[in-house]
């Protein structure tokens, strides 16, 4: 058995229900894998010794320009769920009226360019912004109290909102520039398990494929069978809302998971460098190679 560590990119939740519906069914195990999952709140990507690592795109981009050796080699849904999420009496509705507002954020370089081209592109001011650095584990606990707005994963945050009874206003950054259309969240391997271990990267993605696709059919079969992977706090109807949600964007045109569409990945990379959070851009930012046809 080939052994593999995989960090996510928050606590375990219906973008991951892929992974765990794979561990749970035995697929890693048929592939000959012994794979070995951790999830937990981080805004910043640390391999922790893994093979794989779960993030955004541009945190994987910043991580190669540090000299991380990484190459990119899924991404879980074909867009990009996310956004500014905020309750409904803080009256923002689109990136400008983010000004004098309190904002959530992350520390690295790219949050800051990313959310700036966004509020700038709608005639805001993003130095009016109040920053709050908090890396988000509790929007309930957040919003209204310590922070206006958070940028969010739809799928998570805004369904917990919503099944606590508050009214938000959401917009999804991909919407407002398709720039922000880019892949995330999407998973990355270290060079070296890519050239020691080839044949397990491969087996590993399969896995993975076979596992989304049926996630992507059955969304509240698939999310219920891994409950008790998933937050305890959570509940069934959140559970099976928020995988819903997601099931018409696991899966490409052709029916297929995981693939790396190269339009969304070179918008954010070009950017990034246009805005300087990376210096150039790199050899094998992302492959599809180790995917079966």
């Amino acid at each position: 058995m080939e052994h593999l560590k995989v960090v996510l990119d928050w606590f375990p939740n219906t973008n991951h229900t892929g992974y765990l519906l794979a561990q749970k069914r035995g697929y890693f195990t048929e592939a000959g894998l012994d794979v070995e999952i951790h999830g937990d709140v981080h805004g910043a990507m640390e391999l922790h010794g893994a093979d794989f690592v779960c993030g955004p795109e541009i945190a994987m981009l910043e991580c190669m320009e540090r000299g991380i050796g990484m190459t990119a080699v899924a991404v879980m849904t074909q867009k990009c769920d996310s956004g500014i999420v905020s309750l409904k009496e803080a009256g923002i509705t689109r990136p400008r009226e983010l000004e004098g507002k309190r904002l959530t954020h992350w520390t690295p370089a790219w949050f800051h360019a990313a959310i700036r081209r966004v509020v700038e592109a709608d005639g805001g001011d993003y130095d009016k912004i109040q920053l709050v650095n908090l890396d988000v584990g509790d929007i309930l606990a957040t919003l209204g109290t310590v922070a206006d707005a958070t940028w969010v994963y739809e799928n998570w945050e805004n369904q917990v909102l919503l099944e606590a009874g508050k009214e938000i206003n959401y917009f999804n950054l991909g919407d407002v520039d398709p720039v922000f259309d880019f892949c995330a969240p999407a998973m990355a391997a270290t060079h070296e398990v890519l050239r020691e271990k080839p044949q397990a990267v491969r087996a590993f993605l399969s896995a993975l494929d076979r596992a989304y696709r049926e996630v992507a059919v059955d969304p509240a079969g698939a999310v219920l069978e891994v409950r008790e992977l998933l937050p305890a706090d959570a509940t069934d109807s959140l559970l099976i809302r928020s995988q819903e949600h997601l099931a018409p964007i696991l899966l490409d045109a052709q029916g297929r998971w995981g693939r790396i569409d190269a339009l969304r990945w070179n918008r954010m990379a070009d950017f990034l460098v246009e805005v300087g959070v990376i210096s150039h851009r790199f050899d094998n930012e992302y492959t599809n190679d180790f995917f079966s046809l």
